[in-house]
């Protein structure tokens, strides 16, 4: 049973996770009801990590050991640690060890779960799951198991836009267009169209002239083609 897609998958998993580290910093301000801040602490490194500069990512995952050391269940740590055994996890399938790769995706995955698990309503373990699962879903060739990632984005994003509705109208174009068009995205990928067009049709009234409202009105008039709806306005790599 094939799992992954090779094709393309490596450099949007790291576009992805590059996401996922720009997502935390628009979407998580500082002083928003979070314990503490440990992307702050390692995303510098897993971002040039993810970028390809190895040691730097060696060095954040040897910090997420370090804190894990001392706090096994600590969430940022684990969310992080998950993230680069994802990102590993590609160079495996890229190289055709089908077997250490598989290994990686699912001790990656079973961490994921574990970390939302310690903190459910936390946006430093709910967006770092759902950005890897959207970024890699499409290329996931087992119906089943993309199917299942695809809900599970649903799941964290739902939840991360209710946890966020009190201040969602004075957040950025960018985060709210982010985390609707994420929403839309996933949607759109599971066939569930009417929910999805919802979503869409709330970026183009929300984000006028955006470049949001822009791809989501694209979207809507051209059902047939999926639209890049993420990693708009900012990212440039």
């Amino acid at each position: 049973m094939h799992i992954m897609a090779n094709r393309g998958r490596r450099g949007s998993l790291v576009l992805g996770l590059i996401a996922l580290v720009v997502a935390l910093v628009f979407t998580l301000p500082a002083g928003a009801q979070e314990p503490e801040r440990f992307d702050e602490k390692v995303r510098e490194l897993f971002f040039a990590g993810f970028a390809g500069n190895q040691d730097a990512l060696q060095r954040g995952m040897a910090m997420c050991e370090e804190t894990l050391a001392d706090d096994p269940d600590h969430p940022g740590a684990l969310v992080w640690q998950a993230s680069g055994w994802f990102y590993e996890s590609s160079f495996a399938f890229a190289q055709g060890d089908r077997e250490a790769g598989m290994a990686l995706y699912n001790k990656s995955v079973a961490q994921f779960d574990r970390a939302v698990a310690l903190a459910p309503n936390s946006l430093q373990t709910l967006i770092p799951r759902a950005a890897v699962y959207l970024s890699v879903a499409p290329y996931i060739t087992h119906a089943p198991t993309r199917i299942g990632l695809l809900e599970t984005v649903v799941g964290d994003y739902t939840k991360v836009l209710k946890i966020r509705a009190p201040v969602f109208d004075s957040l950025t174009v960018h985060s709210r267009g982010e985390l609707l068009g994420a929403l839309a995205s996933a949607l759109w990928l599971l066939g569930r169209r009417d929910e999805a067009e919802g979503y869409l049709n709330r970026i183009v009234a929300e984000l006028p002239e955006s470049s949001y409202a822009l791809m989501a009105q694209r979207q809507l008039d051209q059902p047939e083609t999926a639209q890049q709806l993420t990693c708009l306005g900012c990212h440039k790599y």
